[in-house]
């Protein structure tokens, strides 16, 4: 039998077992749906970082180098734009590759009928094509470079044009046939590159094509065989 001594006892026992759990209760943190900032952070960052460092990684690889392209000839002018993109293949070793797209122009072509008068007509070519490249750069911005490409020429020859008389209705007309050129070019050339961005090219360079004497002067994109170029702007 529990007699009343024994009773308050237990009692007592019972009162002390729930105050020590209650105080190590409050000893531990209360619990929150927000954890501490820098624990979620932290990893994000790390995360971030990475892929921005394997991000510049890869760009180093490549280099750029927008180019527009512009000459003056007898009677026109040529126009147009030649972006290349090239790849690290081995250290200072870059390979790759670009389109062109050029346009001439001629204006105020004048010929001359038999009693002397002068009759006037313009005309133009469209030039495009793709070519390939090998680029050394030696040393601080200096390179040497060997560029191959094959471009297709619409030709209005105006150099073989001709007066055609209509007697229906007593006039002259100017007749200028239409050819087509399939021209392949060969540039090796030296430059040095004006930004201290190795991956981005704005280079001043000379190139001599090679090919030059495999094409008629009169249809060739590059007449002088010569190339030079100032900044992103190409001059023949």
């Amino acid at each position: 039998m529990i007699t009343v001594k024994k009773a308050i006892i237990l009692v007592s026992v019972f009162f002390i077992s729930i105050s020590i759990v209650n105080a190590q209760d409050d000893q531990l943190p209360a619990p929150s749906s927000n954890p501490r900032p820098e624990i979620l952070q932290l990893p994000l960052k790390e995360n971030f970082k990475t892929r921005s460092e394997r991000r510049r990684a890869q760009l180093s690889k490549y280099t750029i180098e927008p180019n527009i392209v512009f000459s003056s000839l007898f009677g026109g002018f040529n126009a147009g734009i030649s972006p290349y993109v090239g790849h690290q293949l081995w250290k200072n070793l870059y390979g790759g590759g670009g389109v062109t797209y050029v346009y001439t122009s001629f204006n105020n072509l004048a010929l001359e009928d038999a009693i002397g008068n002068t009759h006037l007509t313009n005309a133009h070519w469209n030039t495009y094509g793709a070519g390939v490249f090998l680029q050394y750069n030696i040393w601080k911005g200096f390179f040497i470079r060997d560029r191959f490409e094959v471009l297709h020429r619409d030709i209005a020859d105006v150099y073989n044009a001709s007066l055609a008389y209509n007697s229906q209705t007593n006039s002259y007309s100017i007749e200028i046939p239409k050819i087509q050129r399939n021209i392949p070019d060969m540039l090796i050339g030296v430059g040095y590159n004006l930004l201290e961005n190795k991956h981005f090219f704005m280079p001043i360079a000379i190139s001599y094509n090679v090919l030059s004497s495999a094409t008629n002067k009169y249809y060739a994109v590059y007449p002088n065989a010569w190339v030079m170029q100032f900044g992103f702007v190409e001059v023949f």
